[in-house]
């Protein structure tokens, strides 16, 4: 089942980076300018070398060397979500604190990093206290109050979306590895109310939603407000079963915002049709099915806890992507991994695909040795 797995993984990102590569390159003419139309292809295919480099050597890095390592891994994360808000580390990109730049290094997304940190952390935490798993203060208070501290802080750098999904990702974690429901139900319940508060404060979100409960309805009325997933479903239309071909969209050129992005999906189903979208939603099943069946042969707890909380921390931005650009959901600003243009998000997508991985070859390693254990010790001839 281990080496399914790894199969399943490997296959399911190499076509989903492929996908993005090619999209990357049909919509980067008009994203970028004629002037320089490769630049934004190359500046993703130089961080895919690199993401895949880092990666190969996170594979063999020993699950146990992280789990000791975790307090301090989670730490860093922390410090470095802190720093957004310190001014000249901290960048403002409108209106939100969501990058850091450091002297030599290129600016990238600190909430990033912060998701991986915080689930090394968290499955280290019930690693270590397994048998007080369905206590209340060991099992849920203390764990609860650790995981609030870089999800708030992702949220007030006014990136809801990433805080949503990263909570959401933890809740299913602490959900399946067996903390008790009547615990965690009364923080869902908070949760959706502190939400739902925060959407209702914030007008521009407020207007969205409104726009959004009305899309199809009066879309010239909601069209400045909403226009991105109007213009989506537009090109869903126009792609229909076959598609227009590759390079033939109409609404990459300047009618759909973001489209290298956040709405990178509805290209594909506008030139290359409703197969190809099909395939892309399939991709992250089988993507979804490897992860899980990770951390279902994981050899330890740590293993089973990291793996859980990495695939859903990729599958919830894909399933929240696809359902703004279809219409579901409202919109929510992620991007779709490792299709949407973004080298922070992609790098660190691919890294969190290096630990399940690494998670999945400790696992056949360790039934390897098992196996080779119960093995007859060979005895000698006797003449």
């Amino acid at each position: 089942m281990t080496r399914t797995a790894t199969i399943l993984i490997i296959t399911s990102v190499g076509l989903l980076v492929a996908m993005g590569m090619v999209m990357l390159a049909s919509t980067s003419y008009w994203a970028n300018g004629m002037e320089q139309p490769h630049m934004l292809v190359s500046k993703q295919a130089k961080i895919l070398v690199g993401a895949l480099l880092a990666g190969f050597a996170i594979v063999y890095v020993k699950p146990e060397l992280m789990r000791k390592l975790a307090p301090w891994i989670f730490l860093f994360g922390v410090i470095l979500l802190v720093l957004c808000y310190i001014p000249p580390i901290g960048i403002e990109v409108n209106g939100a604190r969501r990058w850091v730049k450091f002297p030599g290094l290129p600016q990238f997304q600190a909430s990033e990093i912060g998701k991986i940190t915080t689930l090394i952390g968290i499955a280290a935490y019930y690693a270590r206290y397994v048998t007080e798993l369905r206590t209340f203060w060991k099992g849920f208070v203390i764990p609860g109050a650790v995981l609030s501290v870089p999800v708030l802080l992702i949220m007030f750098e006014k990136d809801v979306d990433t805080a949503l999904a990263l909570g959401l990702a933890c809740f299913m974690v602490l959900f399946c590895i067996g903390v008790k429901f009547r615990y965690l139900f009364p923080v869902f319940i908070l949760g959706v109310t502190l939400g739902t508060m925060m959407v209702m404060k914030d007008e521009t979100r407020r207007e969205r939603i409104d726009a959004w409960t009305h899309l199809e309805e009066n879309p010239q009325e909601y069209q400045d407000t909403n226009r991105q997933q109007w213009r989506s479903l537009l090109a869903f239309g126009n792609g229909g079963h076959e598609g227009l071909g590759l390079g033939n969209g109409i609404e990459k050129h300047g009618y759909l915002p973001e489209a290298h992005t956040d709405f990178i999906f509805p290209v594909i189903g506008e030139e290359l049709g409703l197969y190809f979208t099909l395939g892309v939603v399939l991709c992250y099943v089988a993507f979804g099915i490897g992860g899980f069946i990770v951390a279902l042969s994981a050899a330890d707890f740590f293993g089973k806890a990291l793996a859980l909380g990495v695939t859903m921390m990729l599958l919830l931005p894909a399933m929240i992507n696809i359902g703004v650009t279809i219409g579901m959901i409202p919109n929510a600003g992620l991007p779709l991994p490792f299709v949407s243009y973004g080298g922070t998000n992609l790098m660190f997508s691919l890294w969190s695909v290096a630990l399940l991985l690494c998670i999945n070859r400790s696992s056949q390693q360790r039934a390897s040795d098992e196996a080779e254990a119960m093995l007859p010790t060979p005895q000698p001839m006797k003449l």
